[in-house]
């Protein structure tokens, strides 16, 4: 390669070339010298000089002539029209995954605090109660009633307890949905075990089992309402003799 043209590629790709501009003493006599390294980028091209050396046109001189004129911009600008495009979608779609990040961290993930007591009376029926310390009361009192209607009742199992929170972990996703989708399986187990009705003594009972969209036979505030209150022992008997297998 000409030194000329390594000139021109280095001072093309911004590099500063430093050349002495008289021979320096021990050291061979350059073939080209320029005056001026600016003057030199703008000599028109194929000029003779001293030496026998001809100029070429340098890169850099042919960059800032294209540059000058105006219509090699107007493709560019076109071109760069359509890149832009792309950026507006995509800051649309970015905009529109934030807005679901922030919907889904906004929703309420506190698990709801609650517990079950399921007693099972009969091949078909359960009953149901919100509350520890009426579970034992529920077992006699269902045994009680059981008994009058058939004969003989035989032993009741131990209620089976459903609480919610299942376990108390901070790491652990146990919000709603959760516990709709275990209460849910609970269910399901029991209707595959043959239970077709329920009855819920308490609020949450009530609730709850709702949600799973169990057949409710009868419904009570408390325990304590339907043994203190002759009305309500009477809905319950009256509900009960309408299943044909209790």
């Amino acid at each position: 390669m000409r030194e000329q043209q390594r000139l021109d590629y280095l001072q093309a790709m911004g590099i500063t070339q430093w050349m002495p501009r008289q021979p320096l003493p021990g050291v061979p006599a350059p073939r080209w010298l320029p005056e001026d390294a600016y003057a030199a980028a703008t000599r028109p091209a194929l000029t003779s000089e001293g030496g026998g050396h001809i100029a070429h046109p340098m890169a850099a001189q042919l960059l800032h002539e294209a540059a000058a004129q105006p219509s090699a911009k107007e493709p560019v600008a076109e071109q760069s029209k359509p890149a832009g495009t792309p950026a507006v979608a995509i800051s649309d779609v970015a905009s529109e995954v934030v807005a679901d990040v922030a919907a889904t961290t906004t929703s309420d993930l506190t698990p709801p605090r609650f517990e079950l007591h399921f007693l099972r009376v009969s091949a078909a029926g359960v009953w149901v109660c919100d509350d520890a310390a009426q579970a034992e009361r529920l077992a006699a009192f269902a045994y009680r009633v059981m008994s009058a209607l058939q004969s003989p009742a035989g032993l009741l199992q131990a209620p089976l307890c459903f609480r919610w929170p299942f376990i108390e972990s901070a790491h652990d996703d146990q919000s709603r949905p959760v516990a709709l989708q275990a209460l849910s399986a609970q269910w399901q187990f029991l209707r595959d075990q043959g239970v077709r009705y329920a009855v819920a003594f308490g609020q949450d009972s009530d609730h709850w089992l709702q949600q799973v969209q169990a057949p409710l036979l009868f419904r009570a505030a408390s325990l304590s309402d339907v043994m203190q209150n002759a009305q309500h022992k009477r809905q319950l008997w009256q509900a009960l003799l309408t299943q044909a297998e209790l």
